[in-house]
């Protein structure tokens, strides 16, 4: 893991090793103390969640397991919980888990998404999290409320199928 200081100008620094071996594939959710990785790729799929103290350098520690051996899934967060949307085990996954970001555990179920899909990508508000494109040029945008478990529900669509993207947001 590498980490930059978004204040200051310059190259990545080392931050340490996750507990697996990782170059592709994992998710990431975060408070402001906390960073949690689930899955990963290239040796098979992982069920490993990893987590980190943001302000302190140093190898991850294990946090727990994913509902399964997945990787290519969708992170959505807020302050409290952490969200693990789709992925691909020995098939493209429609699930939906959760963790409690301050107490290392398992992921809990929250509900499925309204397609099966992996390679989505996710982002968020503090209650709302949002889930959009596919593994296969999709255009299916939906939402879940963050703090409460159920399925997703249709938000819209892209503005064209799109695959393997990127998501940020204001914060807002």
């Amino acid at each position: 893991m590498d980490y930059i200081t978004i204040a200051t100008l310059g190259n990545s620094t080392d931050f340490g090793d996750r507990t697996i071996a990782s170059d592709a594939m994992h998710e990431g959710v975060n408070s402001d103390t906390r960073g949690v990785f689930g899955g990963a790729f290239p040796s098979g799929n992982s069920n490993v969640i990893d987590y980190i103290t943001i302000a302190t350098p140093s190898n991850a520690t294990d946090f727990g397991d994913l509902l399964a051996a997945t990787r290519a899934k969708c992170g959505m967060t807020n302050q409290t919980r952490g969200c693990f949307a789709g992925g691909y085990s020995t098939l493209i996954e429609n699930n939906i888990s959760y963790i409690t970001i301050a107490t290392p555990g398992n992921a809990t179920d929250f509900g499925d998404l309204i397609t099966a899909t992996y390679a989505g990508r996710g982002t968020n508000s503090d209650t709302r999290g949002i889930h959009g494109g596919v593994h296969t040029a999709g255009s299916e945008i939906s939402y879940i409320t963050i703090a409460s478990t159920g399925n997703a529900t249709d938000f819209g669509d892209l503005a064209a199928a799109r695959a393997n993207g990127s998501c940020c947001q204001d914060g807002l």
